[in-house]
């Protein structure tokens, strides 16, 4: 197909995408992010078909359209992300000679996006380019074609207003005053957003996937020597061992902590930190013993490196630990659920870098690990595992060993929504306790008041109306 012939379906169908998207915003908006989502990624296999031919791309692609499943099912901000990174992915993959790792493509996603909003205008500039190399001809020809139908169309609905009062009556209704309305400021917003992602998809700029030539030989890093580094192993080790010793005589044990200490300061104040120090143990490992090095190919220091990896991967287990014991004190969270997913993705990274060492696999290979771990983590709890639901569940669990006072976080539980309400209905359903039952039931007056109000307005979603028709199967209001 020509360019120029090119360039004006992807106008076209760009056009087509924003009289679509502002159709479904209004028509259907507890769908319409979803239902936007699979017409872009529809879009972008119909206009530029050397993406579905692009291996790296068409997967990009599945699992743009998959996460465009999960915004139509509800909107999410991790669903709403992953679908922007991956469709933005598919659209600058084929111009890439192949997909070198994880994070330079995330570096490159990021960029395209922040850039994105210029698209439009640089297709308007390169308009007005082409526009003035030959006006006339161009304009007096597009003249030349719509006067006679405009001129025309216009005598002869003149002419059936004034012989057919219904006519008449049809356009008088035509109120330019009602168009004026229509285009409010949040609605053209809209727009620009549709006209925005539609153009940065269909006619991505070259130039974001320039980069340098990576050279393969190994650089020697100042200051790090098989002796530094050997060192460094040693003294880390013993100091790690103290504070694993700690954590196993106190944490572990259950013995009784010093006095001054309580158990929740004890859990809480260590949990962040130590993470952070497995993560710098995990950077120290990666910069100084890279494949390749001298450093590296130390029978003695690998082995340092793995007593070293154990050591963290304890301190991660007591990290987890710490968690725990503080969620059992003061109640599960959202944050402390992600915290706990963190922890674990830490200790699986921990793992790889140690693998990587042993086998003398590559940097490439350590990222892509790293991100595919983080990638099926992320979309398991897109899909399949709710931390709102969790939370709630858990919460609601413990409630039901103790009694309605000042100890369970019924704000917090109204805080999380709907996804609370069908764990209070089994609450009030099972316990005995009168106050509990009666604050379980007052929770779940508030959140079916909430939820009904929202399945009923734009706000509808298809996760809240599982959620509700399951509410009122407990309930028997079937």
């Amino acid at each position: 197909m020509p360019i120029r012939h090119l360039f004006r379906t992807k106008v076209f169908l760009i056009l087509a995408l924003v009289v679509a998207g502002d159709f479904l915003l209004h028509r259907w908006p507890g769908v319409y992010w979803g239902a936007f989502g699979l017409l872009l990624v529809a879009a972008l296999a119909f206009a530029r078909p050397v993406v579905l031919r692009h291996g790296a791309a068409r997967v990009a692609l599945g699992l743009a359209a998959l996460y465009a499943l999960s915004m139509i099912e509800e909107i999410q901000l991790l669903g709403v992300l992953l679908f922007l990174a991956f469709l933005t992915a598919a659209a600058l993959l084929p111009r890439a000679a192949r997909f070198d790792n994880a994070l330079a493509w995330g570096f490159r996603v990021i960029g395209a996006v922040v850039t994105s909003p210029w698209g439009p205008l640089r297709d308007f500039i390169l308009w007005l380019r082409a526009f003035d190399r030959r006006p006339p001809r161009a304009l007096g020809r597009w003249l030349g074609i719509l006067a006679l139908p405009v001129v025309g169309g216009l005598i002869f609905i003149a002419l059936f207003a004034s012989a057919n009062p219904l006519v008449e009556q049809g356009l008088a209704q035509l109120d330019p005053r009602q168009w004026l309305v229509a285009l409010s400021g949040e609605r053209m917003s809209d727009w620009g957003l549709m006209l925005i992602l539609a153009t940065a998809l269909l006619r991505p700029q070259r130039w974001r996937l320039r980069r340098r030539r990576v050279t393969r030989r190994v650089l020697a890093l100042p200051g790090v020597t098989v002796a530094s580094v050997g060192a460094s192993l040693v003294v880390f080790n013993l100091i790690f061992a103290v504070e694993n010793g700690l954590d196993l005589a106190f944490l572990w044990s259950g013995a009784g902590l010093p006095e001054g200490v309580t158990l929740a300061a004890y859990a809480h104040r260590g949990t962040y930190p130590l993470i952070v120090t497995a993560l710098l143990a995990g950077a120290f490992v990666i910069v100084t013993l890279r494949p390749g090095s001298a450093t590296a190919n130390s029978v003695w220091l690998r082995r340092l490196v793995v007593l070293w990896t154990g050591q963290n991967l304890v301190l991660v287990a007591s990290s987890v630990r710490r968690t725990l014991d503080y969620i059992d004190a003061y109640d599960m969270t959202e944050m402390r659920f992600a915290a706990l997913l963190w922890m674990a993705l830490v200790a699986f990274g921990l793992f790889l870098i140690c693998w990587r060492l042993l086998t003398g696999r590559s940097t490439r290979w350590l990222i892509n690990s790293n991100a595919l771990a983080a990638g099926i983590v992320v979309t398991t709890c897109v899909f399949i595992v709710d931390p709102a639901m969790v939370a709630a569940e858990w919460n609601l669990a413990r409630a039901a060993g103790n009694s309605a006072d000042e100890q369970n976080d019924w704000c917090y539980l109204r805080h999380l929504g709907s996804a609370a309400l069908v764990p209070a209905i089994r609450l009030e359903q099972t316990t005995e306790d009168p106050e509990l039952k009666a604050a379980a039931a007052n929770l779940r007056d508030r959140l079916m008041v909430a939820l009904e109000r929202d399945q009923s307005s734009e706000r509808w979603s298809f996760r809240g109306a599982r959620r509700l028709a399951a509410a009122r199967a407990l309930l028997g209001r079937d």
